[in-house]
């Protein structure tokens, strides 16, 4: 399948830290949320690193500017779960605010809302479902 970037994206830092190819077709979306307040370009200077040996295909600052990553056609290294990298495209989204129950900005929420539309529509996900479980297409970073 020849995947595609969102349209959306604001600014490009491609990490090293990501497994190639995906091996499995995307049907799922995993976001999650950085523990921290950053910009776009503080995510990809992070993901740039190898020593930080994690990734995401994409980052939302708390301005709602969207990053690239990793390329969707290649597997980030996010939820510590092979199998949910190799089907899921991966979204970090800054918090607004340190602590607390580390909320995210109004701008970013609605970005991530946005982003998540676009990559459903470009890989024909028609529904996503949050089970709890990794049943689900939509899934935590934690599963």
């Amino acid at each position: 399948m020849a995947y595609t970037n969102s349209s959306m994206v604001a600014y490009t830092k491609l990490s090293p830290n990501h497994s190639g190819q995906r091996t499995m077709a995307i049907d799922r979306i995993t976001p999650h949320c950085v523990v921290g307040q950053c910009t776009a370009e503080g995510l990809g200077e992070w993901f740039e690193k190898q020593s930080t040996q994690a990734s995401s295909n994409y980052g939302i600052g708390s301005d709602g500017r969207v990053g690239l990553y990793v390329d969707e056609a290649n597997r980030a290294w996010t939820s510590s779960n092979r199998e949910n990298d190799e089907m899921a495209v991966t979204i970090e989204v800054s918090n607004s605010q340190k602590g607390g129950n580390w909320p995210v900005s109004d701008k970013a929420l609605a970005k991530l809302i946005d982003l998540v539309t676009d990559i459903c529509q470009r890989n024909g996900i028609e529904k996503l479902n949050y089970t709890g479980a990794k049943s689900g297409n939509l899934t935590r970073h934690n599963m």
